[in-house]
């Protein structure tokens, strides 16, 4: 298979990411299955400001040893060996990440969480940074120890997103989450790591 040259990968990258200024919401799949395969299409422009956190990946759903795990609608260009030798030499995979940094909300506000990438991801409160539910994704990443949290039930802080879905997350007195600062983290791969406070 040829591979493009990372000129024009690039190029797609930065023309990608200018169009998807935002994401699509969505009902989140919350069949618990890790690395299941998403059949949800690929999130549409919209913006959350300050309000949004969101998961992504590159998987390339034309790499047969994505199949089941990579939304065949996706457009990714990593192909599973290349995660799976990136992981390994530095216990992450870079293009899998928490994008939109740290999140700041307004006690009250609803809080964004969109899946931009082709993989089933987690958005998961933890007490403290560890592992997930994916024994070969916590041993490579140096995460031996799986944060309680990601073995945990589904719950309204403990959610599989599928590929191209969100949820929304109240916070306030009344909402999922209260004032305070919390560690999120995915529990798919747990190396994707960011914080949310609510003011």
């Amino acid at each position: 298979m040829i591979r493009p040259t990372k000129s024009i990968v690039m190029c797609c990258a930065f023309g990608a990411a200018m169009w998807a200024t935002g994401c699509a919401t969505s009902e989140t799949s919350d069949d618990g299955a890790p690395d299941q395969g998403a059949t949800a299409g690929v999130a549409g422009p919209r913006s959350h400001g300050g309000t949004e956190i969101h998961t992504q990946d590159d998987c390339d759903p034309q790499d047969p040893l994505w199949v089941g795990k990579c939304n065949p609608n996706f457009h990714g260009l990593t192909f599973f060996n290349d995660f799976r030798a990136e992981l390994a030499a530095t216990m992450t995979a870079r293009a899998w990440e928490y994008g939109g940094g740290d999140a700041s909300v307004t006690s009250g506000q609803s809080l964004q969480v969109d899946n931009r990438g082709g993989e089933v991801h987690t958005f998961s409160i933890v007490a403290e940074y560890g592992g997930g539910r994916n024994p070969n994704n916590n041993a490579i990443s140096g995460n031996p120890v799986a944060a309680p949290e990601c073995l945990a039930p589904a719950s309204p802080t403990n959610v599989d997103i599928a590929s191209g879905a969100g949820i929304s997350v109240t916070t306030g007195a009344n909402g999922t989450l209260k004032p305070g600062t919390y560690k999120v983290q995915c529990c798919i791969h747990p190396w994707m790591r960011t914080t949310v406070t609510v003011r």
